[in-house]
């Protein structure tokens, strides 16, 4: 959408056609429409991926409520999704003060490329990140970047827009090629919610290999290159889930003599087509 601020140019996509491997499991845990907010705080997990058994991911989920409002309830006097959501000379950004949110207006002071590194200004979003953008700190390695805003995945452009539970606003996730991730520096390419493969601070926990236990509920516990599956269908898992690498299903075998590449249940992207993962055919 063009609104009127610099947008980072997006990694390059492989192009090659799938191969005919059938379909040998559907690997679909979680329902996700195209247009939807992706929210892994629905999981009730906390920031390194594991089971809190609460809706809220990390017990701070943010929101000042406004007028007869709750806590995780933001408030929102302006819309970062409109095409001029402020008067001219301003931006609008997202303030946070002891774990509440709230969209407002503020003097555009914007300098900085997006993505590029920044000093949080919480609290007066005077924070030099262009339009759209806020600085936004990830609680799992203190990164600070300027990060897209949205409240829909039509807000932002070639991304999907996530909640990461270590980032707590909505932040445009630009899609990526996990077979040739290219992200800004301290992301890492990962799949989100079994539908697609985004730009993203990885979780505390998202450093297991094949075999590895991971989180299939949040998709998360994985490092780079690898995918959260159902543990039968990964040799050596011990158990519900683990991790599998990931493959090319149009290029050479990869994969062990016990498993083969075989197709992921993911919507729809240019060029994630030939992205699949090794596992037990059943």
């Amino acid at each position: 959408m063009g609104r009127g601020r610099k947008l980072h140019p997006l990694p390059p996509f492989a192009t090659a056609m799938r191969s005919s491997l059938p379909l040998v499991l559907s690997l679909a845990l979680l329902p996700a429409l195209a247009c939807q907010t992706v929210s892994f705080s629905d999981a009730g997990l906390d920031d390194d991926g594991t089971d809190t058994g609460t809706p809220d991911d990390n017990g701070e989920d943010a929101g000042d409520g406004g007028d007869g409002g709750t806590p995780g309830t933001p408030t929102f006097n302006c819309d970062v999704g409109a095409q001029q959501p402020c008067p001219d000379g301003q931006k609008c950004t997202v303030l946070r003060n002891a774990g509440q949110l709230v969209y407002e207006c503020v003097p555009d002071d914007g300098n900085l490329d997006p993505f590029a590194s920044c000093n949080p200004e919480p609290g007066t979003g005077q924070d030099q990140c262009p339009a759209g953008f806020a600085c936004l700190e990830s609680t799992a390695n203190g990164d600070a970047r300027c990060l897209e805003l949205c409240g829909a995945d039509s807000d932002c452009d070639a991304a999907l827009c996530t909640n990461e539970p270590n980032l707590l606003v909505p932040v445009c996730a630009s899609t990526c090629d996990p077979l040739a991730p290219e992200c800004a520096a301290q992301q890492t390419c990962r799949r989100i919610e079994q539908r697609a493969f985004v730009c993203a601070f990885p979780l505390a926990s998202d450093n297991g290999t094949a075999g590895e236990p991971c989180n299939s509920a949040a998709d998360a516990g994985c490092t780079q290159g690898f995918v959260c599956l159902a543990g039968p269908v990964v040799p050596g898992c011990t158990a519900a889930s683990c991790c599998a690498p990931l493959c090319d299903l149009a290029g050479p075998d990869t994969c062990g003599s016990d498993t083969l590449c075989g197709e992921l249940d993911l919507d729809p992207q240019p060029g994630l087509d030939t992205v699949g993962a090794c596992y037990v055919p059943q």
